[in-house]
């Protein structure tokens, strides 16, 4: 798992470099416009007048990528749940083949695609392919840039994103380790100039200090979890009396524990962003304090506002398709088992749930209807729903410190 994780940023440092070659072909090509000249109506699928099974795209961009692979089984889950076929296409780390599988996606004629950009360059290339064949398509995990969302919604076949931001992946944690009581806290990330990463690092700043807490460094520039060890190793060494650690992802967490064991005077609590396994195995040890993510269902809800656009209820948000957040979760270690248990190994949310996201099976869904449920998305209320279905007992959610 480590070595995919590697994998995947070197692919995504490479990837910007990569994909102007493609924009540069992709603009050659005699496709539709992007102004989005069809009316709304023109542009629903025809799907909606036909009682034939809806068959839907989905791209993911590295296969045996964790984080990844949960996205897609997710998504497998939620067209299981809606009665869509899936067609998965595995883009093996690379942009070109990225562009390649929306191809083929097109050729095999599905009805829609839930798509996995992994450049912000991509989006359009892809907007643009869609809005060409006349397929439905949503954005899932990654929102785009507010400029490329702009040029998105111009386009009438784009029915919305749903994905989150990261700096909301570091603002929770960041409050949850000062009211742990921890004042003194380094952080360990990737480069300043990385948009998943930076974003976590001030996300993470504000709230601490808000709270009373001081970030006394930043190891910046990580690559590796290599590079984690070394940059926590030296931060250790200058700040001895530092009550608090936090690695904006899972092998800069990893990195950071083993520098840690070797400073045995230094006591200080751990929190790290990304639920990986090897972060959950660090939770169930108690040698992380907390972690945080939970926000794979964002395929879920993706595959959701698809099939809704598709049987002719097509959501907007005035007269925009919309962009929805999910929440970035905190997991406190007393709640590891049953993470694991319903959002790795089973659904958070049921089929039932997910139904009723979409018209066929709610009349009354709408744009309401997805952010009520989101705003309500946390690991209490979902293990809370799992008591009621008969799936884990009381005593069991006591344990985990979830009083009824």
């Amino acid at each position: 798992m480590k070595k995919n994780n590697r994998k995947l940023c070197a692919i995504l440092i490479s990837a910007l470099t990569i994909v102007s070659t493609i924009t540069g072909c992709a603009s050659s090509t005699k496709q539709a416009s992007s102004t989005g000249t069809a009316s709304d109506a023109s542009a629903t699928s025809k799907v909606s007048a036909s009682n034939k099974k809806l068959k839907l795209g989905f791209n993911n961009f590295l296969k045996g990528n964790y984080s990844l692979d949960i996205l897609e089984k997710n998504f497998r889950s939620a067209a299981s749940a809606l009665n869509c076929d899936a067609m998965v296409t595995n883009d093996q780390g690379k942009v070109e083949t990225t562009v390649q599988d929306v191809d083929s996606m097109i050729s095999a004629k599905v009805d829609g695609i839930v798509f996995f950009g992994i450049s912000d360059t991509l989006f359009p290339i892809v907007s643009r392919k869609c809005e060409a064949a006349k397929i439905p398509f949503v954005c899932y995990d990654h929102i785009p840039s507010d400029k490329t969302l702009e040029v998105l919604r111009k386009n009438p076949y784009f029915a919305g994103v749903v994905g989150e931001h990261d700096y909301d992946a570091g603002f929770p944690i960041g409050k949850y380790a000062a009211e742990q009581g921890t004042k003194k806290a380094i952080l360990i990330t990737g480069k300043n100039t990385d948009t998943t990463h930076s974003p976590r690092v001030k996300g993470f700043t504000d709230a601490f200090t808000k709270n009373g807490g001081k970030v006394l460094d930043v190891g910046w520039g990580c690559n590796t979890l290599s590079d984690a060890l070394s940059k926590t190793d030296n931060l250790l060494t200058a700040h001895p009396d530092v009550d608090c650690i936090y690695a904006t992802g899972g092998d800069f967490g990893s990195g950071a524990l083993q520098a840690l064991a070797k400073h045995p005077s230094v006591k200080a609590k751990m929190f790290v962003t990304d639920l990986d396994p090897d972060i959950l195995i660090g939770l169930s040890k108690h040698i992380i304090s907390a972690a945080n993510g939970a926000h794979w269902v964002n395929a879920s809800f993706a595959t959701a506002l698809l099939v809704n656009r598709l049987v002719g209820n097509n959501l907007r948000d005035g007269n925009a398709a919309p962009t929805l957040t999910v929440p970035v979760l905190t997991l406190p270690n007393s709640q590891e088992s049953l993470y694991d248990k319903f959002w790795l190994h089973n659904d958070p949310f049921s089929a039932k749930e997910i139904q009723q996201l979409v018209k066929t099976y709610n009349s009354g869904a709408s744009l309401k209807t997805f952010r009520d449920t989101l705003r309500g998305y946390s690991i209490e209320s979902r293990l809370k729903e799992k008591e009621k279905e008969g799936l884990v007992t009381k005593d069991e959610l006591t344990k985990a410190g979830i009083k009824g």
